[in-house]
């Protein structure tokens, strides 16, 4: 719906199977990122998912309370299609989120927690 309205958001909760690879655990969409957030984190708590193994995925922005609700669900990793604020770096730094965003493609800005990524591949170093 996303992709063809563009006026909806989609959040979704990510792990791993069983057998390693990554899945889709939850996705929600909705006229309203936080609506969408909101949703995913009923889900985690009316089946006792733990986050601390998940990643949070929106195509909204990352502001400080996407951030907040993010860390409250206990997902140490947020990632966005879209951009960041002040604000949620902000929060992003205090609580320890690895923040990601600008994730197209193959392409995404790690905003916070850089360390713990772990590239498949090597990223281009760029002269300076």
């Amino acid at each position: 719906m996303y992709r063809r309205a563009g006026a909806v958001h989609g959040c979704a909760l990510c792990g791993f199977g069983l057998d390693g690879a990554p899945r889709i655990e939850c996705f929600v969409e909705d006229v309203g990122r936080h609506n969408a957030a909101d949703a995913i984190a009923g889900h985690m708590s009316l089946n006792g998912v733990p986050g601390r193994d998940k990643v949070f995925y929106t195509t909204g922005r990352l502001t400080s309370e996407m951030v907040v609700k993010v860390a409250q669900m206990g997902v140490p990793v947020v990632v966005s299609r879209s951009g960041i604020t002040q604000k949620g770096l902000e929060f992003a730094l205090v609580v320890g989120a690895v923040m990601i965003a600008r994730a197209k493609g193959r392409h995404f800005l790690v905003y916070n927690g850089a360390e713990r990524v772990h590239f498949d591949t090597p990223p281009p170093r760029h002269a300076q």
